[in-house]
């Protein structure tokens, strides 16, 4: 996984995601790769369209990688953190943070 890929979501631990706008998968642009809670790195992708989860709206998601000792390969399980703001190149613990969204979903480079 690099910046530029396509990446699909989807999954997670409830049968209908609230971050998964019609229950299936989003698709998004690896932006950047921001450091992590930690020793990844997080994924920065922004999707075509934005989603609405409570009371938050926006088309950006912080992608952290779920397992301890996990690489960024072409499929795995992550943490979602919704952002309507694009997230500081700074560590997760010491920047501004979206709502978080899902612990468990899917990932595809396509």
């Amino acid at each position: 996984m690099k910046a530029g890929k396509t990446v699909k979501l989807f999954g997670g631990y409830d049968c209908e995601p609230a971050w998964l706008p019609h229950g299936e998968h989003v698709f998004g642009e690896v932006i950047k790769f921001i450091p992590g809670q930690n020793s990844e790195p997080a994924a920065v992708i922004k999707l075509a369209s934005p989603i609405t989860v409570e009371s938050c709206t926006g088309n950006i998601l912080v992608l952290e990688l779920r397992h301890e000792g996990a690489k960024w390969v072409e499929e795995g399980v992550v943490h979602i953190e919704l952002c309507d703001f694009m997230p500081d190149d700074i560590r997760w613990q010491d920047r501004k943070q979206g709502l978080w969204v899902e612990a468990a979903a899917s990932y595809a480079v396509q």
